[in-house]
């Protein structure tokens, strides 16, 4: 085994061969030659002395190994980048304002606390908040019009942003008490759920134009607002996925009740939550310090 050699490029290709499902579309997503993908991995893989990926069936799949080192792989690749992105900070002076572009599933009180503690940094700094869903988020930073989002609700990071891993958000279906289905015990066969109006967040992004993400209803009424969703919600108008932290008092007061969907584990869907930034955006000490803020966060409960 001959780690020394490991580069970066490596790790990267790696993680993108993973995300992507194919050596060809990660080929495309990298703007590369699928000849110099396959070999990015061939090479990593002599290196490491073992396979990654399983190459007998139509896709590659990882192998046990490969699932685990793909973990380590994705954690060095956020250091270099957090690293990167922290002495850029020194090279450059203090910004007069932030903008920062949140998923609508963020945790409020999770926000809260982290603006109360940049207000104390840097008093100085004007912060700009544009609270979105979907492809809004990615769309407002690859414009340049953020200096950094939080993805949540949109499955898929676009390959040319740079990108931190933060807590889980939990997923729930839920409906109001009255509701036909809240009468049902265990999962909700699709058919079922097929012929009840399902309440989803959309936005206008070209990103995710056209796509539609854990919707199993033909009945379906689109909301770009999470606050209008949840009051339909509650009035019966429909059953929808929430953020649990979201409905939290509804189900402890009754207001809403949960309910087991045939696309879902029975204890709700955990929604990976990253932030991601430009590579080329030029990082003060602002911004590098909600990025070392966000890379530190190991939960969104309250401390």
């Amino acid at each position: 085994m001959n780690i020394e050699r490991l580069s970066l490029d490596q790790l990267r290709v790696f993680a993108q061969v993973a995300d992507s499902g194919s050596f060809l579309a990660a080929a495309k997503a990298l703007k590369r030659a699928q000849s110099a993908v396959s070999y990015a991995i061939g090479t990593l893989e002599s290196q490491l002395g073992l396979p990654l990926f399983d190459r007998s069936s139509y896709r590659p799949q990882l192998t046990a190994a490969g699932i685990e080192l793909l973990r380590d792989a994705r954690q060095v690749l956020d250091q270099v980048d957090a690293l990167q992105a922290r002495a850029a900070a020194y090279a450059h002076g203090q910004e007069l304002e932030i903008t920062l572009a949140l998923d609508v599933f963020f945790p409020t009180a999770a926000l809260v606390r982290l603006l109360g503690d940049f207000r104390q940094a840097f008093p100085g700094v004007t912060v700009r908040l544009e609270i979105e869903a979907l492809g809004s988020v990615a769309e407002r930073v690859l414009d340049g019009v953020a200096m950094l989002g939080v993805l949540g609700t949109l499955p898929i990071v676009p390959p040319n942003l740079l990108r931190i891993s933060l807590p889980t958000v939990l997923l729930v279906g839920v409906v109001a008490p009255a509701h036909a289905l809240a009468q049902f015990s265990g999962r909700i066969p699709g058919h079922v759920l097929e012929q009840q109006v399902q309440l989803v967040l959309s936005d206008r992004s070209a990103l995710t134009a056209n796509q539609d993400f854990s919707v199993h209803s033909s009945l379906s009424w689109r909301m770009s607002d999470l606050g209008t969703k949840h009051a339909l919600l509650r009035a019966g108008m429909g059953w929808g996925y929430m953020p649990q932290h979201v409905v939290a008092d509804d189900l402890a007061s009754g207001r809403l009740v949960l309910i087991q969907t045939a696309g879902h584990p029975p204890e709700g869907a955990a929604l990976p939550m990253q932030c991601v930034y430009r590579p080329d955006r030029e990082v003060g000490p602002a911004l590098a310090w909600w990025l070392d803020a966000l890379a530190k966060l190991t939960s969104f409960d309250p401390a």
